[in-house]
């Protein structure tokens, strides 16, 4: 008679049955309790549960991260272009700027636009594609649209979006530059992916937003730069120091 064998986790063999008719050779067979589909589904709830609260914070800094980097990366563009346009046109109080107020187009063509690696020009126009449609604050609420002939706007080859305002505060304030550091992508909002440059008629040059008041001589504080680069009520114009100086988005 052909004997039956089968399949253990015992390496030990048992003693053969008395039993002619049960008589069987080889290790006990193993008994494995297998999970029971509530178990199966509470455990997957519970994971379900675990991602829920982790991920999307882990998403955030990563995303933040990737702003911080992005933004360190424009400011040393801007540093090369206004390093550039001095060794071309000498020092910037002695630069020829045009009217107080109006186009930008003049400034910006002369001074800066030879030093920046252009992808995409749409000008002082309203032509759509170089910058996003609809900016908001920080916390939250409507700013404005740059996609105006008050704008020059362009795209540069990595993929920023930027757009160049002249303005005729004071003397020494001559210019605002905006960069959006992940172009057309959202969320477009003041302090988060959108920072501000001014642009100094002397010594100072390119300055970013928060370092000094529009005179261009008066430092702005600590606690002004906080109040204006938070989620809570903040515009998030002086979220480029804050960033800058912090070396990360804590807000």
């Amino acid at each position: 008679m052909q004997r039956a064998f089968t399949l253990s986790c015992n390496t030990h063999s048992s003693a053969p049955s008395t039993e002619p008719s049960q008589r069987t050779f080889g290790p006990r067979p193993c008994h494995v309790r297998a999970f029971t589909l509530a178990e199966v589904l509470l455990t997957l709830a519970i994971i379900g549960v675990v991602a829920a609260l982790t991920i999307p914070a882990v998403v955030t800094k990563v995303t933040k991260d990737q702003y911080v980097v992005g933004l360190k990366k424009a400011y040393n563009t801007l540093k090369a272009v206004e390093r550039e346009a001095r060794q071309e046109h000498g020092p910037m109080e002695n630069w020829s700027w045009s009217g107080s107020s109006g186009a930008p187009t003049a400034d910006f063509e002369k001074y800066f636009l030879p030093h920046l690696d252009v992808i995409k020009n749409c000008g002082a126009t309203e032509e759509k594609g170089c910058f996003a449609e609809g900016i908001i604050r920080l916390k939250g609420s409507w700013y404005g649209n740059y996609n105006s002939h008050h704008y020059y706007r362009i795209v540069t080859s990595d993929g920023m979006s930027w757009a160049y305002e002249k303005t005729g505060w004071t003397t020494q304030t001559v210019g605002i530059f905006y960069v959006d550091v992940n172009g057309l992508k959202g969320p477009n909002r003041l302090g988060r992916d959108i920072f501000e440059f001014w642009v100094y008629s002397s010594n100072l040059g390119i300055k970013p937003m928060g370092s000094y008041e529009w005179d261009g001589v008066t430092p702005l504080s600590t606690s002004y730069v906080d109040e204006e680069c938070n989620t809570a009520d903040g515009y998030g114009d002086t979220c480029t120091t804050k960033v800058l100086s912090e070396g990360a988005m804590n807000y």
